[in-house]
């Protein structure tokens, strides 16, 4: 609960037609508000809150807390339509959040690149192996649509020095020539979501690019386009695409945030001087 809630409830169903799920996210957002304002402000009556003592609860929601700008700047929303309300119904004698503006963050997409030539460096940093699998395979060229039909006869020759750990963490007790990605019954998986199931405690290995189907493409394209080398009758070869989807995709190289692939990276994720296992 907090201070007038049922009446600010009533006014985001009324007059601002809010959907049940947005009165429902504010309520959960000014509920955290204040009780962290009745623990960390010299008063957390209404009539008493200051800009600046919401600045600091916001600097807490992105430091402390680690939320996205995105989801603070939800909370920022909301704490201005509450006082706003506040202020129409002449519980406040004013409106005293004019001046609060939300976070501003990078609207560029970012990509990591660079690290398909790269994987036996990420091996002490995986919890899981098939996280290197999906790499392998976008680094080898395949697309997000492939991957549940590659078999290890498809790509066995074309490891590299990711040969023996990758081989290694197959299961070859139903078939010589297991699918890369199959169920304990040998069995393809039928979605790519079980997949990312498997590996979504790797979802940080990139960081700050999250590891999905979609990131992993466009950063192994990426990482072809940013290295200068092809021409674009090379490029569109090697990645099996139409013109208009090359040209889409340069654009695109230009425009986005382009990180390259380094052994800073690796420290962040607290991995260890290991070699690569065999």
């Amino acid at each position: 609960m907090y201070p007038h809630q049922e009446g600010f409830e009533n006014w985001c169903r009324g007059p601002q037609r809010l959907s049940p799920k947005s009165v429902e996210n504010a309520d959960y957002c000014l509920s955290h508000f204040f009780a962290y304002a009745a623990v960390n402000f010299p008063s957390s009556e209404v009539n008493d809150i200051t800009a600046s003592n919401v600045r600091d609860y916001l600097q807490q929601l992105a430091s402390k807390e680690k939320l996205q700008v995105t989801t603070v700047n939800k909370y920022v929303s909301y704490i201005k339509k509450y006082f706003y309300y506040l202020a129409l119904a002449g519980i406040t004698p004013t409106y005293r959040l004019l001046d609060l503006k939300g976070y501003s963050f990078e609207r560029r997409k970012t990509y990591v690149i660079g690290w398909p030539d790269h994987l036996p460096d990420l091996v002490p940093c995986v919890k899981q192996p098939l996280t290197l699998w999906l790499m392998q395979l976008f680094a080898l060229g395949y697309q997000a649509k492939e991957l549940l039909s590659v078999r290890y006869s498809d790509v066995k020759d074309d490891l590299g020095e990711m040969s023996d750990y990758l081989t290694g963490s197959l299961s070859f007790e139903n078939s010589p020539d297991p699918y890369v990605f199959a169920s304990r019954s040998g069995e393809p998986y039928a979605s790519s979501n079980n997949i990312m199931q498997l590996v979504k405690a790797d979802k940080d290995l990139l960081s700050p690019m999250p590891l999905t189907l979609t990131n992993l493409r466009l950063s192994y394209v990426y990482s072809l386009i940013s290295q200068q080398k092809y021409s674009d009758k090379e490029l569109l070869e090697i990645l099996r695409c139409p013109p208009k989807r090359l040209a889409y995709y340069q654009y695109n190289a230009a425009q986005c945030n382009l990180i390259r692939f380094s052994a800073q990276m690796l420290k962040k994720q607290g991995a260890s001087d290991a070699p690569l296992k065999k």
